[in-house]
């Protein structure tokens, strides 16, 4: 028997129901799954009440409210939140899954040629934003409460809606699509992402967070480059600029200066750089597209 060193990437398992094609997981409470996972399903969530982050192979965005993820077979993934930034504490998310593989068959139909283009030759996972995804939230949270024929009229439904809306989606694409980590790795990789989302308001050095998987400072670096293409500063402030998102979103600093030093930065100034580098906008566009009145 080969050793978990050997074996294939660490997997979620998708739970079954029966022989149902397409499965809903309706998920309420405090937090989102906390593994960085991957499975061989194709899936849509939709954030239906709270938020956090959301992270894709090396890619971290925010996740808000009313917002659609669909996210490609076995793309590694990660929605997380923190408690002391995101507003309200409880979450709510639809997730529906189905395999692409087993319904080739329902794919090959010519009414669906539209729909299997999307899935089939979607190019990276991809996020549609909330102004256009709100309409759909009524046909995700009726999912789980339909059965036979009328939950699959809903789903093509959203399938359809989806289709619609191609053109606004925003592509996910992380650069990962191709890397095939063990399970040993997997394992490193999730302990470093928790203890980096734990306490990224510190500072944080490569030797305390490599001592964590047993490594030398040199040996991590090289390790944590492999397997997310870029390094571990990089990826901890992508993680701090994704918090100082969600505290601009939720009105909870009086301004970008607050913001800097709450998320773990030294200066504004070097916050509003590395901000403009991984938003693509600067902090005060992102304030004026996204920041919730009242």
């Amino acid at each position: 028997m080969k050793s978990s060193e050997h074996r294939k990437p660490i997997e979620f398992t998708v739970p079954v129901r029966g022989d149902e094609a397409f499965y809903v997981m309706d998920n309420t409470g405090t937090n989102f799954y906390e593994y960085y996972h991957r499975h061989r399903e194709f899936q849509i969530t939709y954030i239906v009440e709270g938020g956090g982050a959301f992270m894709l192979g090396n890619l971290i965005r925010p996740c808000l409210e009313n917002q659609i993820f669909l996210i490609k077979p076995n793309d590694p993934h990660l929605f997380f939140k923190d408690d002391r930034i995101t507003t309200p504490s409880k979450i709510h998310v639809i997730h529906l899954f189905f395999s692409l593989e087993k319904l080739r068959p329902f794919f090959d139909m010519t009414e669906m040629q539209a729909i299997k283009s999307l899935f089939y030759n979607l190019d990276a996972s991809k996020l549609l934003p909330e102004q256009f995804a709100e309409s759909l939230k009524e046909l995700f949270l009726t999912l789980d409460r339909e059965s036979g024929s009328s939950k699959l009229i809903n789903v093509i439904q959203i399938f359809r809606a989806l289709v619609a809306r191609e053109d606004h989606f925003i592509s996910m694409y992380s650069g990962l699509s191709k890397v095939n980590f063990q399970d040993a790795d997997g394992l490193r990789i999730n302990t470093v992402i928790k203890y980096a989302i734990e306490n990224y308001k510190r500072n944080i050095s490569i030797e305390e967070v490599s001592a964590l998987i047993y490594l030398t400072p040199t040996a991590f670096c090289k390790f944590f480059k492999k397997h997310t293409q870029k390094t571990f500063v990089s990826f901890l402030n992508e993680i701090r600029i994704e918090s100082a998102c969600q505290l601009l979103v939720n009105n909870k600093v009086e301004g970008i200066a607050e913001t800097a030093y709450q998320c773990g930065f030294n200066t504004a100034v070097h916050f509003n750089r590395v901000f403009l580098h991984v938003m693509k906008v600067s902090p005060k566009e992102f304030i004026a597209t996204h920041t919730r009145k009242g």
